[in-house]
């Protein structure tokens, strides 16, 4: 005679695995959406832009221009917004604003929003640069490339 209590405990086992995995696959499904909604919270990014000024007209933004050589001109409402540098930590905000000032160049460091993570990630590379740099000329160069890479990765999109 053939003994199915054997098959039987099988059965269950294989119930109770079955059921494991699917709860595990229900958990991993709700952490992965949770996860994936605090991910696209975070694709915004802060960001400090150095503002040089705004202007209602190109010559009085040309004007204003004669003492900069790297700067950033953004459109919006019949207005010129002009930006000399950008970074994802205002302690580089600042350090750049600095050189600036050393020139008789005011900016003021203003707070923004970047959700181009492409450029964010690449920005955040070189707030690591502006970290270690300690000379103006360092500080400039950086900063030239980082407005270079804005105005082509952000605002030619």
């Amino acid at each position: 005679m053939y003994d199915h209590t054997g098959d039987n405990m099988n059965k269950k086992f294989l119930v109770w695995i079955g059921i494991a995995i699917l709860s595990g696959l229900i958990m991993g499904n709700i952490f992965y959406r949770q996860y994936e909604k605090e991910q696209h919270l975070d694709n915004d990014y802060n960001s400090y832009l150095l503002q040089l000024g705004v202007y209602d007209s190109k010559e009085e933004m040309d004007i204003a221009l004669k003492k900069v050589e790297n700067y950033m001109v953004v459109e919006k409402d019949n207005k010129f917004y002009v930006y000399l540098g950008i970074s994802t930590k205002k302690n580089n905000a600042e350090k750049v604003a600095d050189v600036f000032s050393k020139e008789d160049i005011d900016v003021s460091i203003k707070k923004t929003v970047i959700d181009d993570i492409e450029f964010i990630s690449n920005l955040e590379q070189f707030d690591i640069l502006l970290d270690n740099a300690s000379s103006s000329e360092d500080i400039k160069s950086i900063n030239e490339v980082i407005l270079s890479s804005y105005e082509e990765m952000v605002l030619t999109n």
